[in-house]
């Protein structure tokens, strides 16, 4: 039988179709609307255990193989009529999982027990028994596994009442959110009629393009479906198809390599980017808005080639890919001596290709560590856990070493200087000298290097991008005059089109076969359609989440524009990230819960907030006084105007703990450099990074002795915890702003209140120059003398506050925080004072 391999991946896919299937089926077997004929014999697939049929859902995959028949006919070529009798045939493959093992082929007992592996489940102690026809089976909800994550002995795996995902596909939209009773929205009967409609539409008649094309449909269609109703239902039947399949893969490529499958099977391959930060700020301010969106999104199509090439190499399907983003990525691949070969001469590949291109700006980490069986199952001491904190480990060592092969074979270009320094031509945007005889590249008075060039085009293009189309081998001559990459040279080239360009080349498609993948960028919107029939065109279709790609934004507006044009503005630079996200990912999940699944659906929760919902939040924010230069992994990195840049830092926040079920295991940091447009955007990108560093590195002291790490924004170098400081303080400056603006506080009592501060000279926190406090109390008396009652109750909080140490509270709330009040009344006052001169400024522009 030709393709073995292309068939498990596909049956294994399909394998729990029948999940979806019999939720959208309101009968039982018995009276089943959709099953027919010999899919109605329960002794085909289902097991039988104390006098009656179980796991009945194979019926429906069965059913459902049977039902796309004439698709599925032409792909494999084979008699469908018959595969009942075929143990290697799809349909028996697929449906026959549940069966014991002596009535299935290998094949069958490799994708048996990659099902088994993928839910953590000891395939030696056999499995639960649970009958899909009860009512619970068919209306229950998924779980999010964010909710269930634990850090800190926070116990968030132990609640009884859990928030959980309407089942809906994908787009990203707030509505996808964990709800605290989502039954309500369990239409599976519609979900599925939109499902089969657009499986229909797949015109792939190879494995490869029919089986990615389906992964990504299973994306869209079963990420908020729960797989498991027996178990913790914090799994999405997408993530549990996917890990399947790739583990069914590389089980059957083991065993024909000749390895012992009760040993370590699979290796766990990890990466990480190192200069992603230091080469997206490298930009001189004065061109920064044309090269920011372009030098981001390529390292993002930097990640995504290496992934490709490496699947290409090792002979691995998407599935194969754990998680794929914040340059980062998880593989899951064989542990042959084929594949570790094989592997070590890709790293050395792609290592040289990024060095030739990049030179010393830009080193990927590639690493790998054996996986067994019992580390996915946790038992003979081993777990998941471990085994990813031993890749860490070993892929960071290897980011101690970087470069050390390119030293070996050229330590000239490293050692040797060939430079010229001093008043040298360099290029307009990053000021990189130009190496001898590189080429130049002029645009208008720009002199780039051609990598430079590229990014610039790629960064106007992206505004107006329906559709990634990536090339697998030579680029397409007739699509040469579009804007197009080759990261690294690694074989994989990357158009930027609309979807008009797509229906021009209609017959151009048909001929490039499965060598063509056509992604859709986020979707108009966020609705995340992206099948492109194409009709007899054999082309992978998908869908990618990138943070920034919207239409909204117009590439010829300005910092200047975006800070008002007016005579006082200023600039935000956002950077944040998720707290801990190490010890999440190590320590997060019980030992017997970290399965490959759970780590895949972690991954995946990341990814959909910063890589796509991040987009919802800045459109409804606002687009035209702010763009995300980079959002994905955890990780952002947003300019805009100062004031937009911190309603976007809150947004964010709420947010993500909305998305997290308010799970105290997840917290966010964000530091905001307040600078001026023209000020270098690398310079603005360090302060911001400063700024975030002191938010995760504030505590708090709860009056209770808890201790409150992290969890904070900082701006104007002042770090404040989201919860206990950053609410009142923010309180406060909204008073003030206020009274400015109805006219009952003068500007000069913001003056004061900065003015006593600077000459308190407060030293961890106490006032060092004692005079201060009958200084500040004569001064802000006075004031109350001309004052209303509303102001004249502000100033005698305020001097109760800095005079008296014993008191709790700003401007009369109750605070937790280990600052002095004077410090806190300052900020507020500082901050109130730039939002009021904006104001103004904005009033009389």
């Amino acid at each position: 039988m030709e393709k073995i391999r292309e068939r498990i991946y596909l049956a294994s896919l399909l394998h729990d179709i029948g999940v979806f299937y019999q939720k959208a089926d309101n009968g039982t077997v018995l009276n089943s609307y959709y099953l027919k004929g010999k899919c109605k014999e329960e002794s085909s697939f289902c097991p039988f255990s104390a006098g009656e049929y179980k796991h009945k859902h194979t019926l429906w995959t069965a059913q459902f193989i049977e039902d796309n028949s004439i698709v599925l006919k032409h792909l494999l070529q084979e008699d469908l009529d018959n595969s009942l009798l075929d143990k290697d045939g799809l349909l028996f493959l697929a449906a026959g999982h549940h069966l014991a093992p002596d009535r299935l082929s290998t094949l069958g007992n490799i994708i048996k027990e990659a099902d088994f592996l993928s839910s953590g489940i000891d395939f030696n102690l056999g499995e639960a028994e649970f009958d899909t026809e009860r009512a619970s089976f068919k209306k229950n909800c998924m779980l999010s596994v964010l909710e269930t994550i634990s850090i800190h002995n926070q116990n968030a795996g132990k609640k009884r009442e859990w928030k959980t995902f309407p089942a809906a596909k994908l787009s990203l939209s707030k509505e996808l959110f964990p709800q605290a009773d989502s039954s309500a929205h369990q239409d599976y009967a519609q979900l599925w009629k939109e499902f089969e409609q657009e499986f229909k539409c797949i015109q792939a008649d190879t494995y490869l393009a029919f089986a990615e094309t389906l992964l990504a449909l299973l994306f869209k269609y079963t990420g908020y479906i729960p797989a498991d109703a027996i178990d913790f239902s914090d799994v999405s039947l997408y993530d549990h198809l996917k890990t399947t399949a790739a583990l069914a893969v590389c089980m059957y490529d083991y065993r024909q390599s000749g390895g012992d499958c009760s040993q370590s099977p699979f290796l766990l391959v990890g990466a990480d980017f190192s200069g992603i930060q230091s080469y997206i700020y490298q930009i001189v301010s004065k061109y920064a808005g044309k090269n920011l969106k372009g030098r981001s999104f390529y390292l993002h199509i930097l990640s995504d080639a290496v992934v490709r090439y490496l699947l290409k190499e090792l002979r691995l399907f998407q599935a194969n890919v754990v998680y794929n983003s914040g340059g980062g990525f998880y593989l899951i691949a064989p542990n042959t001596p084929f594949h570790k070969e094989q592997l070590k001469k890709c790293v050395e590949v792609i290592e040289n290709h990024l060095f030739k291109v990049h030179g010393t700006a830009l080193y990927v980490a590639v690493d790998a560590v054996e996986l067994s069986k019992d580390a996915l199952l946790h038992r003979n001491g081993e777990d998941l856990r471990k085994v990813w904190a031993d890749l860490f480990i070993k892929r960071d060592r290897k980011k101690m070493a970087k470069f050390a092969t390119q030293i070996e074979t050229d330590y000239a270009w490293f050692f040797n200087p060939f430079m010229q320094g001093g008043e040298t031509e360099r290029d307009s945007i990053t000021g990189e000298e130009f190496a001898p005889d590189e080429s130049v590249v002029k645009k208008g008075d720009l002199v780039l290097k051609s990598v430079t060039a590229s990014q610039i085009d790629l960064g106007k293009e992206l505004r107006a991008t329906d559709l990634i189309v990536i090339k697998e081998g030579e680029p397409l001559a007739y699509w040469k005059d579009k804007v197009h990459v080759t990261p690294a040279d690694l074989g994989f080239t990357y158009y930027f089109l609309k979807e008009s360009d797509l229906k021009r080349m209609e017959d151009e498609l048909r001929d490039a076969a499965d060598k063509i993948t056509i992604l859709t960028l986020n979707g108009e919107k966020g609705n995340c359609d992206f099948m492109h029939a194409v009709e007899g065109a054999c082309n992978i279709n998908g869908i990618e989440f990138y943070g920034g790609n919207e239409f909204g934004f117009n590439h010829s507006v300005t910092f200047e524009d975006m800070c008002d044009n007016a005579s006082f503005s200023r600039m935000g630079v956002l950077r944040m990230d998720v707290d801990n996200l190490g010890n999440i990912f190590q320590e997060g999940l019980p030992a017997e819960r970290a399965t490959l699944a759970r780590f895949a659906a972690l991954s995946r929760s990341f990814d959909f907030f910063f890589s796509g919902y991040l987009n919802t939040i800045w459109r409804e924010t606002d687009p035209e006084r702010s763009f995300i230069v980079y959002s994905g992994g955890d990780d952002v990195f947003i300019v805009g105007s100062w004031d937009v840049t911190i309603r976007l830092a809150e947004k964010i926040r709420e947010d993500f703990r909305a998305y997290t079920c308010n799970n105290p295991s997840f917290t966010l940091s964000a530091g905001i450099a307040i600078i001026q447009p023209k000020f270098p955007i690398m310079k603005g990108a360090d302060e911001s990074g400063e700024e975030e560093q002191r938010a995760k590195s504030h505590s708090i002291c709860l009056s209770d002795g808890v201790r409150l790490e992290k969890n904070s924004i900082s701006f104007m170098d002042t770090p404040l915890n989201w919860d206990y400081e950053y609410r009142p303080v923010k309180a406060l400056k909204d008073t003030l702003c206020t009274l400015l603006k109805e006219g009952k506080v003068p500007k000069s009592f913001l003056s004061k209140i900065m003015c006593h501060y600077a000459n308190a000279t407060i030293k961890e926190h106490r006032i060092t120059h004692l005079k201060t406090y009958w200084m500040l109390t004569y001064d802000l008396n006075r004031m109350k003398e001309r004052s209303c009652p509303e102001v004249i109750n502000l100033i005698n909080n305020c001097i109760k506050e800095v005079c008296d140490k014993t008191k709790k509270t700003l401007n009369g709330c109750a605070i937790e925080t280990g600052y002095h009040a004077l410090e806190l009344w300052n900020f507020a006052a500082r901050w109130a004072e730039l939002e009021y001169r904006s104001n103004i400024v904005n009033a009389n522009s």
